[in-house]
């Protein structure tokens, strides 16, 4: 099972996203290839929409006019002045610069596809820093693709500047990994196959109530040490940590016996899974804990 881990959530709720490049600043490139300039204002618009549609920024403005003229052909990196004085103008806690946008084209390629790449450099300025190093954070995102022949080039070169935009702002947002779970299977018992058949559906309430009769009511210690493991992932599934953190306590209970004389001794249940899993629901906590914030 895949149940997402929360990476954290930026603390940074507006952005003003600018433009900052003209159609002459751009990578360098093989002489065979040809430079396709990608449309500023499009690509500032698709990343513009891009952090609106991901709904962590309150508030997402756009700066409509270049930052210095189109036909410079110099890299401008915006000064601590300029940076506090365009923050402030627009209210926002964040400045996303796009500095170039483009595509690279090589016809020459000796293979019947030939390359096509297309290139966004962007920069991060955020206000009262003391030097331009402290503000500028550059990124730079690659998509790389092959086409046959023109027609295909011409269909997708339009998508371009949409999947840069959503490439772009995808470090900037809160994420979900995957990560592999186990629990335990015993096809001899009814219940935990009847939990896994649920499972498989993503039925986990119904694969929860085989999981607690079973850890009620049977009369075998090692199938309520299964139980009692499994009812704690199904508790992270919900995201109750707490309650997934107190079901390994009572499976590490339930790995020991009391013998007649009151002494605890183990029944032979590896309790490797339990400890692995509780440090992984440490962890979990911590970042969901973030996005409380």
């Amino acid at each position: 099972m895949l149940p997402p881990e929360v990476m954290p959530e930026r603390t940074i709720r507006s952005v003003g996203v600018v433009s900052n490049f003209s159609r002459h600043n751009v990578v360098v490139a093989n002489d065979n290839a040809i430079i396709l300039p990608c449309d500023a204002d499009t690509v500032k618009e698709y990343i513009a929409l891009a952090f609106a549609d991901a709904g962590v920024m309150e508030r997402v403005v756009v700066l409509d006019s270049l930052l210095y003229h189109p036909d410079s052909t110099a890299s401008h990196i915006l000064s601590g002045a300029e940076v506090n004085a365009l923050c402030r103008e627009l209210d926002v806690e964040m400045l996303y610069s796009i500095d170039y946008a483009c595509l690279i084209y090589n016809p020459a390629a000796r293979f019947i596809s030939r390359p096509l790449n297309a290139y966004l450099c962007t920069r991060i300025y955020t206000p009262d820093r003391d030097s331009i190093h402290g503000t500028s954070i550059m990124d730079k995102e690659t998509l790389d693709y092959w086409v046959n022949d023109a027609d295909e080039m011409g269909e997708l070169i339009p998508q371009i500047p949409q999947l840069l935009a959503q490439a772009a702002i995808s470090p900037y947002l809160p994420s979900w990994k995957e990560r592999e779970r186990v629990f335990y299977y015993d096809r001899l018992c009814y219940a935990l196959r009847e939990a896994k058949v649920y499972v498989a559906e993503g039925n986990w309430e119904a694969a929860a109530e085989q999981w607690q009769q079973l850890l009620d009511e049977s009369k075998l210690q090692a199938y309520r040490f299964m139980a009692a493991y499994n009812l704690a992932l199904y508790y992270e599934m919900t995201d109750d940590i707490d309650a997934a953190l107190r079901m390994l306590d009572t499976a590490k209970g339930l790995a020991t016996k009391t013998t007649r004389r009151g002494e605890e001794r183990s029944i032979a249940l590896d309790t490797t899974f339990v400890e692995q899993y509780r440090e992984v629901l440490k962890e979990r906590k911590k970042e969901l804990e973030k996005l409380e914030l």
